[in-house]
């Protein structure tokens, strides 16, 4: 029974497909770009880390205006940070670079304007294939995990940590742990709480694009994206020993989930694309 189930939706799919693709011819994509990114919720500020977007996808019509686009690609993603002074601390605060390799699935709809303007919306699946980190250029030992920080010593019953949205909140989840309220709270917490060390392995965006066409099967392309979920959550302090949590006036939260944040300028060569055009006009005379 549960087999006719999955084969049922199925079925009619095929029943229907040859209706919605009457006349019309499936188009393969081809993409090669480059990525200006950051990670929200870091210490790194503006668009900074460079790059490289590549891969294949198919275009596949609904409507005379309306396509569905399936891709798979290569991501590079991160963030980036030159030495620096940071006047706010009087610390020397070095150089900070993250690369984050992803191979990427997105599924796009896009809408079309007389065969030439495009606008599209969709989502993505990432799996990171690559990760480096690197503070004061040195490599760290970051890995793949949850990305959430945990108790050092965690025992049955401790509070989740991951409920936590700012300073208030850990301390709050610190002292109804047991923790005297008479502790000094940021110095408790790095003799308690371990930092994370790990980026999720999986990430979802949203995605935003916009297409113009060039010439007979060149487009260029500016996408937009942003993770749905957070990539990492970690804690800041004041000094590099990380001894002295953050507090919540400072510049940056002790406590901060971080999001990818991308944008992409790529060009997209289209097979097939004369072809679907000439059966789109035959099949408007023919009706």
């Amino acid at each position: 029974m549960k087999r006719f189930r999955i084969l049922f939706p199925l079925l009619a799919f095929l029943m229907v497909a040859p209706t919605l693709l009457h006349a019309q011819i499936v188009k393969g994509e081809l993409f090669l770009g480059g990525n200006i990114t950051q990670v929200d919720g870091d210490e790194c500020y503006r668009f900074r880390k460079l790059g490289v977007h590549a891969g294949a996808g198919a275009l596949i019509p609904i409507t005379s205006w309306m396509d569905i686009g399936l891709e798979v690609l290569f991501n590079q993603k991160g963030a980036y940070k030159g030495d620096s002074i940071n006047q706010h601390l009087g610390l020397y605060t070095g150089t900070y670079k993250l690369n984050l390799n992803y191979a990427e699935i997105p599924v796009m709809v896009y809408l079309t304007d007389k065969d030439r303007y495009s606008l599209g919306v969709g989502v993505s699946y990432g799996r990171i294939v690559g990760l480096q980190e690197y503070v004061n250029g040195q490599s760290t030992a970051i890995r793949l995990g949850d990305g959430q920080i945990h108790w050092r010593n965690e025992e049955a019953g401790f509070p989740d940590l991951s409920q936590a949205t700012n300073g208030k909140e850990l301390t709050k989840l610190l002292y109804e742990a047991g923790y005297p309220q008479d502790a000094p709270i940021e110095e408790l917490v790095p003799q308690v709480i371990a930092n994370s060390d790990s980026y999720r392995a999986h990430d979802f965006n949203i995605c935003a694009d916009m297409r113009v066409r060039l010439w007979e099967g060149i487009h260029a392309e500016l996408r937009y994206q942003y993770s749905l979920a957070p990539i990492r959550t970690r804690l800041f302090y004041k000094d590099v020993n990380e001894t002295i949590l953050k507090t919540d006036d400072s510049r940056v939260q002790p406590i901060q989930r971080q999001y990818n944040n991308s944008i992409t300028l790529r060009v997209v060569y289209l097979f097939n694309e004369r072809r679907a055009k000439s059966n789109k006009e035959a099949s408007k005379k023919g009706q």
